[in-house]
């Protein structure tokens, strides 16, 4: 009987016979272990694999009598946070901002004595202007200095540091690999056990539905402790000790309304919260068919 073999890495698998009779898509009259044993190895893998992306938002906020002072003021503070953030992280932080602005009014008492806002245009008292930055790093180590320099500049809004794995088709075909030589190990277990050796390869797919892969997140940072240094006394008539080594520059600095605002390395380190590291988990599954051999 001539009988065409139909082998795929992922999708659809199938066995053509022109002696299966009549069949729709994805249905077959005669299943293609009819007129041979088979074993089917169903391979199954997961790998540990470091995360790859950090991610947070944060907001700074301004309120002035005048909506272009408060924007002013407001995108200031962003602008020494992006130059901080940039510094400690360089190409590998991609930050995102947005600005908007709003009007606040004047409160009164009624006649109940409830607090009543007066939303007039000729009642404004003042605006609110927002900043939000949305910052995202290809390398997590570097979220706790990240994080530590937008949190030096007193942002208004800061959301939890997000760490999670962004999975690279590199990760895939590890995990697809190991996958493949389980299903291998099961069914030529299988084999033996039935007083068998494997034959020809049938099939291989890769798992659809419950062989998704998963995978979950955790934090991550890195600590960075202040510079220490300490000096032993001179002995008499010494050379006296070296001076100290100059003080490091800024690491972001400007102008916020009338206030010079510095941050430097020594605020970076108070506020650079520690985190355990947490692995990701990426899955993998494979179905395979070999026919049974004396």
């Amino acid at each position: 009987m001539n009988r065409k073999l139909l082998i795929a890495a992922a999708g659809s698998v199938a066995l053509i016979s022109p002696a299966a009779g009549a069949q729709e898509a994805g249905q077959y009259v005669r299943p293609y272990w009819w007129d041979k044993p088979v074993v089917e190895g169903l391979g199954r893998a997961i790998i540990e694999v470091s995360p790859n992306r950090a991610r947070f938002d944060l907001a700074f906020v301004e309120t002035d009598a005048k909506s272009d002072e408060a924007m002013k003021k407001a995108v200031q503070r962003s602008k020494i946070a992006y130059d901080a953030i940039k510094k400690v992280a360089g190409d590998k932080a991609r930050v995102t901002t947005s600005v908007n602005v709003n009007a606040y009014y004047k409160q009164y008492r009624d006649k109940e004595g409830l607090v009543q806002t007066n939303q007039r245009a000729d009642q404004v008292e003042g605006y609110e202007a927002r900043v939000s930055m949305t910052l995202l790093l290809t390398d997590p180590a570097l979220a706790g200095r990240a994080r530590a320099a937008a949190l030096a500049l007193g942002p208004q809004d800061m959301n939890p540091i997000y760490i999670y794995l962004e999975q690279t088709t590199e990760m895939q075909r590890r995990a697809l690999d190991e996958a493949a030589k389980d299903a291998r190990a099961r069914a030529q277990l299988a084999a033996t056990a039935a007083g068998a050796r494997l034959g020809d390869l049938l099939v291989v797919q890769e798992g659809n539905d419950s062989c998704m892969g998963g995978w979950s997140s955790g934090q991550v940072a890195r600590v960075l402790g202040g510079d220490n240094y300490s000096y032993s006394a001179s002995a008499p008539y010494a050379p006296p000790p070296p001076p100290p080594p100059p003080s490091p520059p800024p690491v972001a600095s400007g102008q916020v309304g009338r206030q010079q605002i510095t941050i430097s390395e020594r605020d970076l380190a108070g506020l650079d919260l520690p985190s355990d590291a947490s692995p990701q988990t990426l899955q993998a599954s494979v179905c395979m068919i070999w026919t049974l051999a004396k």
